[in-house]
C-alpha cells in the first residue's frame, strides 16, 4: 500500500483498533495519543511494527506540538513520507447532560477536542495536500451531528461544527483532494459506556470489528482516491 496514514487519537477505542488494523495490513502510520501511558502501551503492543509506526504523545489541541509534528512530517524525517490520509478519531464526552447543566469547562473541552483541534490540524495539513497534489480527511462524526438530541450538550454542538468543517473543506479543496465525515455507529467503547451505562456492550459491535470495516474503506481511498466521496456524510452502513 503506497502512502502513510496519520491517525489522530490512537490511544484507545476506535483509534486504537484502526491503528491495529493498518499496521496489520503493513500500512505505515503516524499517530498521536494524549498521554505517555497510552504511548507506552502503543509502543509495547506494536513493538514488532516499529519500522512502520511513528507515535507521539501530546494533547491534540496543543498548537505548538501540532505545528512541530506537521513540520517534521513535511521535512521528510519519516521514511514513509507525508500522510496521504488523515483519520480524526479523537473525541471527548463529559457525559450526557442537559446543556444548561454542563460545566463550562467541560463544554470548552468538548468543543476543543471534537472541533477546534481538527480545525487547526486540517487547515495546516490541507495546505501540504495542495502542494503535493494528494491527500484526504476522514472525520469520525456522530449521529447527534446532523440530528441534535437532548442531553448531548457541547459534544453534539462540536460534532455538528465538525461536519460543517468537512463540508467547507470539500468545497474548497481542489481535485483530487477530498474531505468526508463518517458516523461509525454504536460500538463497545468506554465512551459508549459513559453515554449509555445501562446498555449491554455485548449487543454492540466491537471497536475492532468497526475498525476493520472503516480501515478497509480507508485503504480503498488510498488506493483509488477519495474524490468520489468528497463532501459525503457517510454512515457505517454505507460502507461495503
Amino acid at each position: 500500500m503506497n502512502g502513510m496514514v496519520l491517525l489522530l487519537g490512537a490511544g484507545r477505542g476506535l483509534g486504537r483498533s484502526l491503528l491495529r488494523f493498518f499496521l496489520g495490513q503493513q500500512v505505515p502510520v503516524s499517530c498521536v495519543t494524549r498521554t505517555n501511558d497510552s504511548l507506552t502501551s502503543i509502543r509495547r503492543e506494536f513493538s514488532k511494527s516499529q519500522h512502520g509506526l511513528k507515535s507521539e504523545a501530546f494533547d491534540l489541541a496543543d498548537r505548538e506540538c501540532t505545528q512541530s509534528m506537521i513540520d517534521s512530517l513535511a521535512a521528510g524525517t519519516n521514511s514513509a513520507g507525508f500522510p496521504v490520509l488523515v483519520v480524526y478519531t479523537a473525541g471527548f464526552l463529559s457525559g450526557r447532560l442537559n446543556f444548561l447543566d454542563e460545566k463550562i469547562s467541560d463544554i470548552d473541552r468538548e468543543i476543543e477536542i471534537n472541533f477546534r483541534a481538527p480545525l487547526y490540524w486540517s487547515w495546516l495539513l490541507s495546505r501540504h495536500f495542495v502542494e503535493r497534489g494528494k491527500g484526504g480527511h476522514v472525520f469520525i462524526s456522530s449521529g447527534v451531528a446532523p440530528t441534535p438530541r437532548p442531553h448531548w450538550g457541547g459534544y453534539g454542538i462540536a460534532k455538528g461544527a465538525l461536519e460543517a468543517l468537512s463540508a467547507q473543506l470539500a468545497l474548497d479543496l481542489p481535485p483530487p483532494l477530498y474531505s468526508l465525515t463518517l458516523n461509525p455507529g454504536g460500538m463497545a467503547t468506554d465512551m459508549r459506556r459513559l453515554a449509555y451505562p445501562e446498555e449491554d456492550p455485548t449487543t454492540l459491535p466491537t471497536a475492532d470489528a468497526t475498525g476493520e470495516k472503516i480501515g478497509r474503506f480507508c485503504l480503498s481511498l488510498i488506493r483509488d482516491g477519495g474524490r468520489r466521496v468528497n463532501g459525503k456524510r457517510l454512515q457505517i452502513g454505507d460502507l461495503p
